[in-house]
């Protein structure tokens, strides 16, 4: 059944439209390429192809960049990770085993925590040794007893005896750990 002249026409109008709207110029030029691939109606919407072309060559980039910063990433977290056992670039820091370590990663994973050397000194606080580290002498070694301040130095002035006498119990612990 042939068309009505008047209603081809619109149909034209309307295909010319739907061709050159930036909204509907990709879809319908799809269908023609679809529809007609070889034709010269399909090769005028070769614009269509270049952008798709440009866009999935965008796409890719974007996915090139980000799988590089994955690996970025990745590749500090490793180094983090491995200063932990090793005690930093020039052995210095704190020296973790492998145990530890796997502890403090899940300590990290639990509280969103991406940098191992924060994640240490949380885990750290949050777990505190049973001993204290370092080389402190036993107790036993410390030598003479401490005696009880004067108390009468004590009721007239509480603060400022207190501060003058932990002062110098800090001072005399010190003098006796560096001799």
């Amino acid at each position: 059944m042939p068309l009505d002249p008047k209603v081809a026409e619109d149909l034209g109008n309307l295909a010319y439209e739907l061709g050159h709207d930036p909204k509907t110029r990709k879809a319908f030029g799809k269908l023609v390429r679809e529809a007609k691939p070889d034709s010269p109606h399909a090769r005028a919407f070769s614009d269509v192809d270049m952008e798709d072309k440009f866009a999935a060559f965008e796409e890719k980039q974007a996915a090139k960049e980000l799988k590089a910063q994955q690996d970025a990433m990745l590749a500090n977290m490793n180094r983090q990770r491995q200063n932990l056992i090793t005690g930093g670039a020039d052995g210095s820091g704190p020296k973790y085993d492998e145990d530890t370590v796997k502890k403090i990663e899940k300590f990290m994973e639990d509280n969103g925590i991406t940098n191992y050397a924060h994640g240490a000194v949380l885990f750290a606080n949050e777990n505190p040794p049973l001993s204290p580290p370092g080389d402190d002498p036993p107790p036993s070694t410390y030598g003479d007893r401490w005696e009880l301040p004067d108390f009468d130095k004590f009721s007239k002035d509480p603060d400022g005896a207190a501060r003058s006498t932990a002062y110098e119990v800090i001072k005399q612990f010190r003098q006796k750990k560096r001799a």
